[in-house]
């Protein structure tokens, strides 16, 4: 029994280390197994890195440098659609906002209108910005000449007021057509045109003093307005103060010197006191920032006094006699071509113009028109 149990003993441990010798190798074999797939692994992640640093310096070297600016197309720019707006805009992050470039604006053209007398028609002289000679025969010698741009095309329109009868009779420049408009109530009511609602065309009007009412047909949707602003004994001088495009209602008072302005912008009223009772109103854009500046001046002595938007400062400028007429204007020529209004008078004597120029103000003067014509100086532009 125990020989036996002997050799059942070393059998069994013959086939035990069998069994350990077979683990172990298969435990050999699936480490060698295992390092050769992660072998392959890293072989195949090298290719993996490889193609793809090729692909990038490819990509790379296919980017354009900036070493030297790519060439700027040539040719015209495209013309502007037909539909495009008659102002420029710019876009303030909520808005669109109207802007105007002043040194776009027009200058004036020295012109005198010259009443008909004996039943003859009245005529228009006009001495352009380039020294060409207009002259325009239309109106009769009780009219009253407008010089406003009634048909939105950038030039002055023939235009006269008929008070005896509250018609307005004007010429579009734009095709020389002529057209009659009835608007204001017969030998009361003062002539205002001016563009109130922005649209780039002067709207008929007429200041009401029995009642300091404003009447206004307006040219963007013709449709008729009204509003009450001012008092007995004004005198309706209608500008744009707070540069927005449109003509804000506005009224000198002789009585306190000042200008009192109902800005389109907010409605608010603003007053301007400046000189004394007997000076004339002299409205124009005399700093050339788009906004009308309050100025006035006084016939007995040829002083004018200017309060300028920009800086809220006071000029002072001596420039005519007392029996000259103020005829302030963008006028230009080789030693002024800037967008201010400059300085001016015209002498009835004489027929002279004087003008200060607004670049260094140096004196300018033309002779143009007689005693008894009217001075109406505008951009006509013909």
């Amino acid at each position: 029994m125990s020989c036996k149990t002997s050799r059942l003993g070393i059998n069994s441990g013959q086939a035990k280390e069998k069994r350990l010798g077979i683990e172990v190798i298969s435990l050999e074999k699936a480490q060698m197994e295992s390092r050769q797939s992660r072998r392959a692994f890293v072989v195949l992640g090298l290719m993996i890195l490889t193609i793809s640093s090729f692909g990038a310096v490819a990509s790379w070297r296919s980017v354009p440098t900036t070493s030297k600016a790519p060439a700027l197309t040539t040719g015209t720019p495209p013309v502007m659609p037909a539909a495009a707006p008659a102002k420029e805009f710019v876009y303030a992050g909520s808005a669109l906002l109207a802007t105007s470039e002043s040194f776009r604006e027009p200058p004036d053209d020295i012109a005198v209108w010259r009443p008909g007398t004996g039943g003859e028609a009245s005529t228009w002289y006009i001495l352009n910005s380039q020294q060409q000679t207009i002259s325009y025969q239309f109106g009769v010698g009780t009219d009253t000449p407008i010089t406003r741009d009634f048909d939105g095309d950038g030039k002055t329109d023939f235009c006269v007021y008929r008070a005896s009868a509250g018609q307005w009779h004007i010429v579009k420049s734009s095709d020389n057509t002529y057209y009659a408009v009835t608007f204001g109530t017969i030998n009361t009511d003062v002539p205002a045109a001016a563009d109130y609602d922005g649209d780039g065309k002067a709207d008929i009007a007429v200041f009401r003093p029995s009642d300091n009412g404003w009447y206004i047909t307006q040219s963007s949707n013709n449709a008729n307005t009204s509003q009450f602003f001012g008092a007995t004994g004004d005198t309706p001088e209608a500008a744009d103060f707070d540069g927005d495009g449109k003509s804000d209602l506005t009224v000198w008072r002789d009585s306190a010197a000042s200008f009192y302005v109902k800005k389109s912008t907010d409605d608010l009223t603003t007053g301007y006191s400046i000189g004394q009772t007997g000076d004339k109103p002299v409205i124009g854009d005399y700093d050339g920032d788009g906004r009308a500046d309050s100025a006035a001046r006084r016939p007995s002595d040829g002083t004018w006094r200017i309060l300028n938007s920009s800086t809220n400062t006071l000029d002072t400028v001596a420039w005519g006699e007392a029996s000259d007429i103020a005829v302030q204007g963008r006028y230009t020529d080789s030693g002024d071509s800037d967008a201010k209004t400059d300085v001016a008078v015209w002498r009835p004597a004489t027929g002279v113009w004087y003008i200060r120029r607004s670049t260094d103000g140096s004196l300018r003067a033309v002779q143009w028109g007689q005693s008894g014509d009217i001075p109406v100086p505008a951009p006509y532009r013909r």
